[in-house]
C-alpha cells in the first residue's frame, strides 16, 4: 500500500514545456523583475531571451505613452531588462552576483529612510567592489587553485 508514484520523464517533460511556453507567451503574469527570469530554471537561455525582448518592447512602449502623457502612472523597467539581457551573457557565477545586486539596487528606494537602508547600501558597495576586483583579476584555471 505505501507503493511510490512513478511519473514517466516524458510526462514531466511535457509539464516543463507547457509551464515554458506559457512564461514566453505571457510573461507578465510569471514575472514580476526582469531578474526573475534570468534565474528562472525552467527557461533555456533562448526562452529567457525571448522573454527579455517582449519585456524590453513593452517598457519601450510604456515610455512612449509615457512621453506622450498617456501614462497611467506605471514606472518602465527599461533599465533593468536591459541589463538583465547583458546578465545572460555572463558565466554562471557572474549572473549570481549581477541578479544580487540588481536586486538589491531595486530595493533601495523603499528602504530609504529604515533601518535597511544602510545594510543595503554597504552590501550594494561590497559587491560592486568584489566585482571590480573580479574584473581586474586574470581567471585563474580550476586545476591551479
Amino acid at each position: 500500500m505505501n507503493e511510490l508514484l512513478t511519473i514517466p520523464k516524458s510526462a514531466i517533460d511535457t509539464l516543463q514545456s507547457v509551464e515554458a511556453e506559457a512564461k514566453v507567451a505571457r510573461p507578465h503574469a510569471h514575472f514580476t523583475h526582469p531578474t526573475d527570469v534570468v534565474v528562472d530554471p525552467t527557461l533555456a537561455k533562448a526562452e529567457k531571451l525571448q522573454v527579455l525582448e517582449t519585456l524590453e518592447q513593452d517598457a519601450k512602449q510604456l515610455a512612449v505613452a509615457s512621453d506622450e502623457g498617456m501614462s497611467g502612472g506605471e514606472v518602465t523597467q527599461l533599465r533593468d531588462v536591459l541589463q538583465a539581457k547583458e546578465t545572460l551573457d555572463l558565466p554562471p557565477a557572474e549572473i549570481a552576483l549581477s541578479v544580487i545586486l540588481q536586486n538589491l539596487k531595486a530595493r533601495l528606494p523603499g528602504a530609504a529612510g529604515t533601518s535597511l537602508q544602510g545594510p543595503i547600501l554597504g552590501a550594494v558597495d561590497a559587491l560592486e567592489a568584489l566585482c571590480a576586483a573580479m574584473a581586474a583579476t586574470p581567471e585563474t584555471p580550476p586545476a591551479a587553485r
